[in-house]
């Protein structure tokens, strides 16, 4: 049920909600009567607050849209609205589905009001929000105007393009910079989602609300965070992005560049950890995101006898087009280095050996991202093939859990 997503039609979903509120959509069959009505008191509670928002008589472009909301990000903003604390919030979702106890589900900021990624590309254009970012929607102008060209529709396979990253000699005060699963024995810290409050459900209440949250809600909030994260395409053809990415900064309301600082039982478990995986997943929105907070590239850096994994995928995305690993690896060693930056001010220029960073790449067979295996040799980074399922871009699991359980036990 959790798993269950709204139909992107609105009618259609607004009565798929309801009838989940109230206890008679189907989905309910199989579950317990108690159980169901845990779960459905907070479903309540977050129905509750979206009534309160609503906006009768106001354009209909300030009403909550149910259409592709996730029905776990709705409750878990239910509970996170009651207990007010993301942290606690997740803990209780664990606890109700019967998450293994050995498994910790943290979330990068523990918050209660969302925040936003940006885009620098290398032509100098920022592109704000997650979903405008790796998969905007159809109806969305992925770039404000005047853009007259672009590269030909969807990313292929053909390497047309040559080096994606050139020197990225980015500083934090390139943007005004505002002053403002894991099992303990391998102790797996995966990176895989970010931007905590988009995906998680802290945003669900913000993007066709004004940005209003529970607390201090700011007075003014810049109209490009006011786009909806919620409704993006996976389509095949998506257009690609005009220029690479340059770096991924988080901004505040104003539009502005911050640096968050990381929850503090993350960087714990970071610390304590004997196997780190950076997740399969979008690198430039899910793993840079949470790498560039304050105090992550501290906890990472100080591990030295720690295995740091990078799951590399098996195909390219609009985020990451013409990119080879050892240009993922780069973008990951220069978010760990801005991450240190940042908490040291922006004073201190930071330049990490790669294999303090990234020990072990492990990528599929027959990849369709280029391994440079002589220049990953020469950084010190070990490079080890697993097999795919044949006829996909899969792991075969199998193999992977043999080639992670080979690092882990040597």
């Amino acid at each position: 049920m959790l798993s269950f997503r709204l139909s992107s039609e609105p009618t259609i979903a607004k009565q798929q909600w309801n009838s989940i509120v109230e206890g008679t959509h189907e989905l309910w069959n199989p579950i317990s009567s108690s159980t169901k009505e845990i779960f459905r008191s907070f479903f309540v509670h977050v129905h509750v607050e979206l009534l309160k928002r609503s906006r009768i008589h106001q354009s209909t472009k300030r009403q909550f849209r149910y259409e592709l909301a996730n029905v776990g990000n709705l409750f878990l903003t239910g509970a996170r609205l009651f207990i007010g604390s993301l942290d606690s919030a997740i803990e209780l979702f664990c606890k109700l589905t019967d998450v293994d106890s050995d498994v910790q589900v943290l979330p990068c900021i523990n918050t209660n009001f969302t925040y936003h990624i940006s885009a620098l590309l290398e032509s100098g254009l920022i592109i704000t929000g997650q979903s405008q970012i790796s998969h905007p929607s159809n109806t969305c102008n992925n770039y404000p105007p005047p853009i007259n060209k672009t590269r030909p529709p969807t990313p292929t396979d053909n390497p047309s393009r040559t080096s994606y990253f050139g020197d990225l000699e980015y500083a934090i005060n390139d943007v005004e910079t505002s002053k403002h699963r894991i099992k303990q024995r391998y102790s797996l810290a995966a990176f895989s989602s970010s931007s905590a409050a988009e995906e998680s459900g802290a945003g669900l209440l913000s993007s066709d609300s004004e940005g209003e949250e529970s607390g201090n809600v700011p007075q003014y909030v810049h109209p490009e965070l006011k786009k909806s994260q919620l409704h993006f395409s996976k389509s095949q053809n998506i257009e690609p992005l005009l220029s690479p990415i340059k770096r991924i900064f988080y901004v505040s309301p104003y539009g502005e560049e911050i640096c968050p600082t990381a929850n503090s039982r993350v960087l714990a478990t970071i610390s304590s950890t004997d196997t780190l995986i950076y997740s399969i997943g979008s690198l430039m929105t899910s793993i840079v995101p949470i790498l560039v907070l304050k105090g992550v590239g501290k906890a990472i850096t100080t591990l030295n006898r720690t295995n740091k994994i990078l799951l590399l995928n098996g195909c390219l995305d609009r985020e990451t087009y013409g990119m080879t690993a050892g240009d993922f690896i780069k973008v990951i060693v220069e978010a760990v280095e801005y991450s240190l930056r940042s908490q040291n001010g922006g004073n201190n220029s930071y330049r990490i050996p790669w294999c303090q960073v990234v020990t072990h790449l492990v990528y599929m067979s027959e990849s369709k991202i280029e391994i440079d295996h002589e220049l990953l040799t020469s950084r010190g980074i070990q490079c080890l093939e697993v097999k795919k399922i044949e006829g996909t871009d899969f792991f075969d699991l199998e193999d992977l859990e043999f080639v992670l359980s080979r690092i882990v036990n040597t």
